[in-house]
């Protein structure tokens, strides 16, 4: 209900932000609507068809793979007696814990409104255990766009410890499901600029707010802002395996370059008003490599409860990550006839990282490497009408 109050409240704001811009006195919220909105002079209208702003409803269903993977390894020492001398000693055992929480292929239906260039949406999952919703808020227009995304994932955590290698006497592997599901969220935030401002309208394949006249590209600047939280409860064995350590914050920021093309089968100009006559088809392909410059990690562990009492914060540890290369991959396809537009896209993202953590755990040295994955794959399919 939060999230349906929370699209209605967006919604009833840009219905009021554009009936001011409407009036003669404008504020300066509805001035804002107007350039957010407004068409773009730069481009050319031989290449770009640019229509009047209208509000835009729109039905999405989407396939989509979201979630966290981390591997921890570390080394502890452990005695052992020589079977020939019978001395005793100590030797180094690495130790590696793999966790994963993600979803399966779910599947979710949701529902866009928008203005313009502007627009937002909520996506919930209707089938299957735990939840996956995604709610979003995007800004395209040509040479720009703006996603901020809200992700919100609850599942069962499958984890493994494994202690030495195949065939070492200490050898071990122990595979197991928490009990309680963990929980992902993650704030995303996309920016993308094309260089092309002239010719080549980013948005073409994906909204329906822009059409692409003639096939052209563009190279492309972008950046990620991800903030996230995983956490699972600290009374699992998973978190007794890893010193209690149950909840992990981070943040990391990237910028990049790619290409963008839009290849453009058939267009169709309209011939009377409310664009009566349109046609258009246009695919896109995005491929964006980005440079992971900050990249850290804040690992929470807690203690272990007294008789009648709950688990507290212990100890928090900062972990800086390496640099890293991600990327950012798209691909749609856009068709229109009149006001009504289908748009089909596919995309993957995978960030990942990579550094040393301290634990409270014995081991060798205190300190933990620490990897992992956030990722997040779909393939979605969006109705939208223009009125």
């Amino acid at each position: 209900m939060r999230y349906l109050r929370l699209i209605l409240t967006l919604f009833l704001s840009l219905s009021f932000l554009s009936s001011v811009s409407a009036q003669e006195q404008k504020g300066f919220f509805g001035r804002t609507i107007d350039r957010l909105t407004a068409p773009s002079r730069q481009l050319d209208p031989n290449a770009v068809y640019q229509p009047v702003p209208r509000w835009t409803f729109a039905i999405t269903g989407d396939l989509r793979q979201a979630g966290f993977t981390q591997n921890q390894e570390y080394t502890v020492s452990t005695m052992y007696r020589d079977p020939e001398t019978g001395e005793r000693g100590f030797i180094d055992l690495p130790v590696i814990i793999s966790a994963k929480l993600h979803s399966r292929m779910d599947r979710s239906i949701g529902i866009q409104a928008g203005f313009g260039n502007l627009s937002i949406a909520l996506s919930k999952k209707f089938h299957g255990e735990g939840f996956d919703d995604v709610f979003s808020f995007d800004y395209q227009s040509a040479a720009y766009a703006v996603q901020v995304q809200f992700l919100n994932l609850s599942n069962p955590v499958e984890y493994s410890y494994i202690t030495a290698e195949e065939g070492n006497e200490y050898y071990r592997r122990d595979d197991g499901v928490t009990n309680n599901p963990g929980h992902l969220k993650s704030f995303i935030v996309d920016a993308f600029y094309a260089f092309n401002r002239r010719s080549f309208a980013y948005s073409a394949a994906y909204k329906g707010n822009l059409f692409q006249r003639h096939s052209a590209g563009s190279w492309m600047f972008g950046s990620k802002i991800i903030m996230g939280e995983y956490q699972i409860d600290p009374a699992e064995m998973l978190s007794e395996l890893t010193g209690y350590q149950a909840r992990q914050t981070s943040a990391q920021v990237s910028f990049g370059g790619g290409y963008s093309y839009n290849f453009v089968p058939f267009h169709r100009q309209p011939y009377a008003e409310r664009d009566k006559g349109l046609r258009n088809l246009t695919i896109n392909l995005t491929f964006l490599p980005m440079f992971t410059f900050f990249n850290q990690f804040t690992n929470t562990s807690y203690k272990y409860p007294e008789a009648g009492s709950v688990f507290e914060e212990n100890e928090k540890t900062v972990m800086n990550g390496k640099l890293l290369v991600n990327y950012v991959a798209r691909a749609g396809i856009g068709y229109t006839y009149n006001l009504f537009t289908a748009n089909l896209y596919v995309s993957n993202d995978s960030f990942s990282y990579k550094g040393i953590a301290k634990t409270n755990l014995i081991v060798k040295d205190n300190i933990v490497n620490t990897s992992g994955k956030f990722f997040q794959g779909m393939v979605a399919l969006r109705l939208g009408m223009r009125f």
